[in-house]
């Protein structure tokens, strides 16, 4: 993005934001930015202030608000020149020598921040809430943290008035940095109890519950903060954290969409949504914030590796090869994982480079043992090298390794015990050829057992029998066969192949036998599907 998409971007979404935040209210320049320091929106408040500054370069509270913005941007250098600008054009505003104290405790000079403290404190003559509230923020926020004084200006705001929700709010950010969940929870809960639409408070009580691992009363605090403003940009954003955290991940995408579409996302965001989509398997989608956060760092490499998974995943095999070996190459080794020998396993075999795959794949085993599934994958990549005998080995280990294998694990070891088997054609051979049929049948007879209703373990068994009786003479296929029949003769318009095999079998079965009027039957069946059918012609008539 150039410098005046930029702009655009940034007009646009200080525009969108106005409006959504005003909700029905005329806020006033300086509460709209208030806000946006609330919801840690610093980037963009500290555009938008600076743009205020232009027309009223000597608004005090203006230059104060700035100054706070450089300092949660990590800026103390700026925020220090704004507090002092502010302090020049009025020597007794209370905020913005609070903010020299506050960098005054940041550089360990906590004697002449308490001068300035207890000036201000006079100048208010004690009585101001909000400036009480403010030194204890600052004595809480600060690099060295000064609870007990923080405690003592909470203690004398709530003899003046107890009801305003900001020292509440200040009083459960303490007890949070200080780890005291229960005590945190109970002073946001007075923020609202107070002031029913303080979103603050419910937003930060949301936080609470997801440091004490409470999914139900957190989700409940951000949805009551975004009952009372659904514009809230912090509160979408840990939502969609919340939701993620606990495999919601739909939930987590919507929640982190919201967010994006309020705020002006950075690299840190790109990563998260990017993160999010890909777990919920928006890949296109997740593809795109690949792309833009590479566009803001080229070398982030956990953004090059899920440009690779996203790449494979939206089938886009040649450039995810590409992809994923520049990750590999620009990516220092201790940064691998498992997954990324995983995926390298898939793309290399999409690009049919299998013995490199095989490789990957077994990488990633050694890396990760509960990936043991990935035998399949081996297995297949060996039966497209036409090395049955490996992936006989393959499909064993995989179906060893579960408690319960699937009738479609056993259906693949059959398959490959079947080729293999198959391969065997001199007499010296029939030894290993019998062996590999044997495992075979009894595969598919897994097959037969765990999928009953499906007509492929009975078909697969008729084919291993038939090659066990090469000349038809003992008939040990026919049963089989004709159960095929049974099963597809139910919906005769699929698996049609399947079903002139099973015909064509027992037509020449019954056809040795000289049993012609039931081989004229099954060799009719095969030409009611296709009349031009030369073997069923040529059998029919054979048999005049």
């Amino acid at each position: 993005m150039n410098y005046n998409q930029k702009l655009v971007r940034f007009s646009f979404l200080s525009i969108l934001l106005f409006l959504i935040l005003s909700s029905g209210n005329l806020f006033s320049q300086e509460t709209y930015g208030e806000k946006l320091l609330k919801m840690n929106q610093f980037k963009t408040a500290k555009a938008y202030f600076t743009n205020q500054l232009k027309t009223t370069p000597n608004n005090v509270k203006l230059l104060y608000l700035l100054g706070e913005t450089y300092y949660n941007l990590e800026n103390s250098d700026s925020a220090h020149f704004f507090f002092l600008k502010g302090i020049s054009i009025d020597p007794n505003d209370y905020y913005c020598n609070i903010g020299i104290a506050k960098i005054l405790f940041d550089k360990s000079n906590p004697d002449e921040a308490k001068k300035i403290i207890d000036r201000i404190k006079t100048l208010s003559k004690y009585k101001d809430v909000n400036v009480l509230a403010a030194i204890a923020d600052a004595c809480i926020s600060s690099k060295n943290k000064h609870f007990e004084l923080a405690i003592e200006n909470l203690e004398k705001a709530k003899e003046i008035d107890k009801t305003k929700p900001v020292i509440h709010i200040v009083s459960g950010d303490m007890n949070s940095m200080k780890a005291n969940l229960g005590d945190a929870a109970n002073d946001y809960e007075r923020a609202f109890y107070y002031d029913k639409n303080c979103v603050e408070a419910y937003y930060k009580l949301g936080k609470i519950y997801i440091t004490a691992r409470n999914y139900d009363e957190s989700v409940k605090a951000f949805e009551n903060a975004l009952k009372v403003d659904s514009a809230y940009i912090p509160v979408w954003r840990d939502l969609a954290e919340l939701y993620y955290s606990y495999g919601y991940y739909q939930k987590a995408s919507d929640a982190f969409s919201k967010y994006i579409q309020l705020t002006e996302p950075d690299l840190n965001d790109h990563i998260r949504y990017a993160t999010i989509l890909f777990f919920n398997k928006e890949y296109a989608k997740s593809l795109t914030e690949t792309s833009n956060a590479l566009q803001i760092d080229s070398k982030n490499f956990v953004m090059k590796r899920l440009n690779a998974y996203n790449l494979f995943e939206t089938k886009d095999f040649s450039k995810s090869l590409v992809s994923i070996n520049d990750y590999f190459k620009s990516t220092n080794e201790t940064k691998y994982i498992a997954t990324d020998y995983e995926y390298y396993g898939k793309i290399l075999s999409k690009n049919n480079q299998d013995s490199l795959a095989i490789i990957a794949f077994e990488k990633t085993i050694n890396m990760d043992s509960t990936k043991k599934s990935l035998y399949e994958n081996i297995g297949a990549s060996y039966d497209k090298l036409k090395k049955f005998d490996k992936s006989v080995i393959a499909y064993e280990i995989l179906i060893s390794s579960k408690a319960n294998p699937f009738s479609s694990e056993y259906f693949l070891l059959g398959k490959s015990s079947y080729f293999y088997g198959g391969s065997f054609v001199n007499a010296s051979d029939s030894t290993k050829k019998y062996q590999y049929l044997q495992k075979a049948d009894s595969s598919f007879s897994k097959v037969t057992e765990l999928s009953p209703n499906s007509y492929l373990g009975y078909f697969w068994k008729a084919r291993v029998n038939a090659l066990l009786d090469p000349e038809t003479e003992t008939g040990i296929a026919k049963p089989w066969y004709e159960k095929v029949i049974s099963i597809l003769e139910t919906t005769p318009d699929k698996n049609k192949k399947e079903l002139l095999e099973s015909y064509q079998y027992l037509g020449y079965f019954y056809y040795l036998k000289k049993e012609n009027e039931i081989s004229k039957t099954y060799w009719n069946k095969i030409l009611a599907i296709d009349p031009t059918d030369k073997k069923a012609l040529e059998a029919i008539k054979g048999m005049k």
